[in-house]
């Protein structure tokens, strides 16, 4: 099993216990793919065996079923965070319409197996600059070479991180940015696209600031995030259904919790996300809880994952299409909505 820190059910589930106590109540033990060896650690992207269920951001499960890999996607979350621009503290930009003629970091993740934060960045800049009617040729879009080894840890078995805490890193170290903020402080770059807590981070240690931040707009929200998609390998689910069902039961009960305990939400949240803080959660999720919490296969929802593949397709960051009717099972979530109900 392995999530991706971006806030939800799964990290309420873990941390409460109550995935493992439903695993162990059919004979089953939970495992996290990051407490496995290092070597096993890319099939988080990949999506192989012995991978089963994933919870996380949409561009790696797209790329890895686009390519063959067999999963299926058993349900989807809309948790609306921070999607933003992100200046300089003491830039002169005062408006989108003053990025006519600015550099703005594109990331490049060379040791990426699918460069899902490029990909994220540049659906960002594509939803502002539509959204302003700025021409892609009125910007300077500025390549920052960047590595994801620091990005990497380990997780116990509740899903938190075992290495590297906040503690042991410098003031200024936010992983997937530590790049692009040298670049913003050396003046390089005149901004760049963050999301989730990372925006909290940076804002709250004053490396940055926020120019404009979609999730507290009218612009598209759709990214890598959001939605977010929960998988399970094929095989697996076609072979232990009673499983997929318990493990959906108790997101859907993680997110019914969620509802009516937002300061412990707050708690965990920034403990599941490497380096955040409880005000850093409070800063970048408006609401800690709206219905798109909870899993779904809301038409809505569906879509906005169907207009993240095309953009994915359009771009080059799948090469084959697929059908997401296929892709998509809901049979899994209907017995576990209604075993609840029951």
């Amino acid at each position: 099993m392995t999530r991706c820190p971006v806030g939800g059910a799964s990290e309420i589930a873990l941390r409460k216990g109550w995935l493992r106590e439903a695993f162990l109540g059919l004979g089953a033990e939970l495992v996290m793919l990051q407490s496995l060896p290092e070597k096993e650690h890319v099939k988080h992207y990949t999506q192989e065996p012995p991978l089963t269920f994933r919870d996380g951001g949409n561009v790696p499960p797209i790329w890895s079923h686009s390519r063959g890999v067999k999963t299926k996607v058993i349900a989807l979350t809309a948790v609306k965070q921070s999607h933003a621009l992100i200046v300089a503290p003491d830039s002169g930009i005062r408006s989108v319409e003053e990025l006519r003629g600015k550099k703005l970091s594109i990331p490049d993740f060379e040791d990426a197996v699918i460069d899902f934060l490029r990909a994220m960045t540049l659906r960002g800049y594509d939803t502002i600059l539509k959204g302003f009617h700025i021409g892609e040729d009125e910007v300077c879009f500025v390549k920052t070479k960047a590595s994801l080894r620091h990005n990497r840890r380990r997780m116990d078995e509740e899903g938190r991180g075992i290495d590297g805490e906040p503690d042991k890193e410098p003031e200024d170290f936010i992983s997937e940015h530590a790049e692009q903020l040298k670049e913003l402080k050396e003046g390089k770059i005149d901004g760049f696209f963050a999301h989730r807590s990372l925006v909290g981070q940076i804002v709250n240690r004053g490396l940055g600031k926020v120019l404009i931040d979609i999730a507290d707009s009218d612009l598209d929200p759709v990214n890598n995030i959001y939605p977010s998609v929960i998988t399970v390998d094929e095989e697996f689910a076609n072979n232990n259904r009673d499983l997929v069902v318990a493990y959906l039961r108790q997101l859907l009960r993680a997110s019914r919790w969620a509802k009516d305990h937002g300061q412990e939400l707050a708690e965990i949240a920034s403990g599941s996300q490497y380096g955040a803080t409880r005000q850093d959660i409070l800063a970048t999720r408006k609401t800690l809880w709206n219905p798109g919490f909870s899993p779904n296969l809301e038409t809505e929802t569906v879509n906005m994952l169907r207009s993240q593949k095309e953009f994915l397709l359009e771009h080059g960051f799948i090469t084959t299409d697929f059908s997401l009717e296929e892709w998509i099972d809901p049979s899994y979530l209907e017995e576990a909505i209604q075993s609840l109900k029951q």
